[in-house]
């Protein structure tokens, strides 16, 4: 390699899967963490933890976690991420070395914490049967056979169903027919559940990953990057008409939920809008105006 030549940039990936779920989980009492210290002087780690207080899941957590997790009962997650790897024998040592150290270094218990390996390209049934991961739990979620992994849960997104607690996640599914079907979940019935900014950072997430095909999901973004999406939504990143076409489905009420509406009706001219005014309702606005007037001279 030219000593002049600058290494290839590597998206972390785990680090947007963090973002959405400190989006979705941190208003409800989970802590997500990104950056997680399995031992002192560590390795540089693609792992993100979920941490609870409090047993079991709540309603409103179940709603935004995928299957796997959202059977767990262990009060602390410890996920993995393959975004652009297929599966390899290093995938699962890597996580259980990382489960490992962090209980040793937390003085955790079994119970304590459960680790999932979650991947974005399906694996092949020969590639995931060789670790032993033969038995299906559940579509999309397999436990292995093998002692030294049986504590390891794999995740596929591509075979999750499609449904809105699974949609979260399989909008960073490899194939892009699994990244559509999610994303139009999320508009339809997941988008009312969230924030402005999450919203955006989901739409932005889409703009950027929709040009990619089947199993390719190289994108080149800096962790200060993907911290500041969603809330440059405003900016040269959309053009007006892109913003438009964003929020064109949403109803009228979720479009209006965080304006002001004196600065809504500013937008419109008074005259205009009291020659629509049928008779009757201008009678009633003069009797109301009356009252006012009355109310302020008397506080003259």
């Amino acid at each position: 390699m030219d000593n002049n030549e600058q290494p290839k940039k590597k998206t972390l990936w785990h680090q947007i899967l963090g973002r959405i779920f400190q989006f979705l989980l941190t208003p409800l009492g989970i802590t997500v963490l990104t950056d997680v210290e399995v031992m002192s002087n560590p390795p540089e780690a693609d792992i993100l933890l979920l941490k609870r207080e409090n047993l079991p899941w709540t309603t409103e957590q179940l709603e935004r976690l995928p299957d796997g997790i959202r059977e767990s009962q262990a009060p602390q997650i410890l996920i993995e991420f393959k975004a652009t790897q297929s599966l390899s024998k290093e995938s699962f040592i890597q996580a259980a070395a990382y489960e490992y150290f962090y209980k040793q270094s937390q003085e955790l218990s079994d119970d304590d914490i459960q680790t999932f390996v979650i991947s974005a390209i399906q694996p092949q049934k020969a590639n995931r049967e060789q670790y032993g991961y033969r038995i299906k739990v559940q579509p999309g979620v397999y436990q292995s056979d093998h002692i030294a992994f049986n504590h390891i849960t794999l995740i596929s997104l591509n075979e999750l169903p499609d449904e809105l607690h699974n949609a979260w996640l399989t909008c960073l599914a490899s194939k892009k027919l699994k990244r559509l079907k999610a994303f139009n979940l999320l508009k339809s019935q997941g988008f009312k559940f969230i924030t402005a900014p999450f919203k955006w950072f989901l739409i932005e997430l889409l703009l950027f990953i929709s040009t990619k095909g089947d199993d390719d999901m190289s994108l080149d973004f800096t962790p200060q990057q993907i911290k500041e999406m969603g809330e440059m939504w405003a900016s040269d990143l959309f053009t007006p008409e892109e913003r438009i076409a964003a929020v064109s489905d949403m109803p009228l009420e979720e479009r209006l939920a965080d304006t002001n509406p004196i600065e809504v009706m500013n937008l419109f001219k008074q005259q205009n809008q009291l020659a629509k005014l049928s008779f009757s309702e201008i009678e009633e606005f003069e009797e109301h105006f009356k009252k006012l007037k009355q109310q302020k001279k008397g506080k003259r």
